[in-house]
């Protein structure tokens, strides 16, 4: 057997999961990033800590994720992963390379439909807590509503302004001893 086919797979899992990789980087959170702006070894003298404290770059808070993009990133994976597997098994079957080779795709693909099964359990727990603070709230309105309704009316008393109101700054008022 050759080793042409040993290139190929390496030039094919570079190509399914390292360049869109690279491509979707987030530049704060990659390793290049933080090998670039790596601080030095040394401790800075007292007079440059302030210095060094200005120049060190403040990490930009992480965007929430949307569902969707969670959701895609599951289904790409799944794809991927699927994808090699159906090759490994066309490579396999074709003669090129044992039957063991599809023994990793198998297991990677076994381990993320796991993985699956618990995020699904975890989103449906998280939508029934959602639901129920949902109706919580909404329980919580209706009383303060009825208890709104049921309240006996406030009573209003009616202010009587004196017909002379002080005015310090009048003419005819001065200070003591003016």
């Amino acid at each position: 057997m050759s080793s042409a086919v040993l290139y190929l797979a390496i030039v094919a899992v570079w190509a399914v999961v390292l360049v869109p990789m690279w491509l979707r980087r987030d530049t704060e959170t990659t390793g290049i990033s933080r090998l670039l702006h790596k601080r030095p070894d040394e401790p800075a003298a007292e007079d440059d800590e302030e210095e060094t404290l200005r120049e060190e770059e403040i990490p930009a808070p992480r965007r929430p994720v949307s569902r969707a993009t969670v959701i895609a990133r599951r289904r790409r994976r799944t794809t991927g992963l699927a994808a090699l597997l159906l090759t490994s098994a066309a490579v396999a079957a074709s003669g090129l390379t044992p039957w063991w080779i599809t023994a990793p795709p198998v297991l990677l693909l076994s381990g993320h439909l796991t993985l699956l099964r618990v995020a699904v359990g975890m989103d449906t727990a998280r939508r029934r807590a959602m639901a129920q603070a949902r109706a919580a709230a909404r329980a919580r309105a209706l009383e303060a509503r009825r208890a709104a309704e049921t309240a006996e009316p406030a009573e209003v008393i009616e202010l009587v302004t004196p017909d002379e109101v002080f005015d310090q700054y009048a003419d005819d008022r001065r200070a003591v001893g003016e």
